[in-house]
């Protein structure tokens, strides 16, 4: 079920158009939150991800590897803020359950994408909406939920995947030049639902 992981980062990328120069002047490490006795929290988003003992996270060598950045290259606090800053998107944590329900934490660069700063969080969840829809994703309303204090718009898409009912629910927000992205991977009859994955959000 490991795949199912992977499944969706195609589909965040809504705003890569044309890739423009420049870096963030924010701590990466802060972006990047931290992972401690089980539980991920990031202060810079303001939310947390507590889940049951039967969830693992990736290490951060897997996350790199799925940003095609080396661990050589992020080995100094100063490299690792270069690095991490000009980074279009951004994967902050992953996790899975035993069974394969699975979590994506991140953030997408703004300022990194052609027109991309004035995207708000609406415009983004409707464009995720529409490029899944194309790639054949069914979707309901676009509505918006509490996750620890902030509002994120979140969009529920299914599509059968190598025989599997799969729905992803999708959580957008803007914070300043980023938009912080939680996608929820669950697969019909077999795993938890969304909103069971959700609630372990704080």
């Amino acid at each position: 079920m490991k795949k199912f992981l992977t499944a969706a980062l195609c589909f965040v990328l809504t705003l890569t158009l044309l890739t423009a120069c420049g870096s963030s002047e924010l701590d990466m490490d802060l972006v990047m939150g931290s992972v401690s006795d089980g539980v991920y929290t990031n202060e810079y988003a303001g939310l947390t991800f507590s889940p049951t003992s039967d969830w693992s996270f990736y290490d951060e060598s897997e996350l790199l590897e799925m940003m095609d950045i080396s661990e050589d290259s992020v080995d100094t606090a100063s490299k690792r803020q270069n690095v991490l800053s000009r980074v279009q998107t951004l994967y902050t944590a992953m996790a899975m359950d035993e069974i394969g329900a699975n979590i994506i934490f991140g953030f997408e660069n703004l300022t990194l994408s052609t027109d991309g700063t004035t995207y708000t969080s609406s415009d983004y969840a409707e464009a995720l909406v529409t490029q899944c829809t194309e790639s054949g994703y069914t979707f309901g309303d676009i509505t918006t939920i509490e996750i620890g204090g902030n509002t994120y718009y979140e969009a529920v898409g299914t599509i059968e995947e190598s025989g599997y009912n799969m729905t992803q629910a999708f959580l957008v927000r803007r914070i300043d030049d980023y938009m912080c992205f939680i996608i929820i991977t669950t697969i019909d009859d077999y795993t938890i639902a969304p909103d069971e994955v959700i609630a372990m959000l704080g």
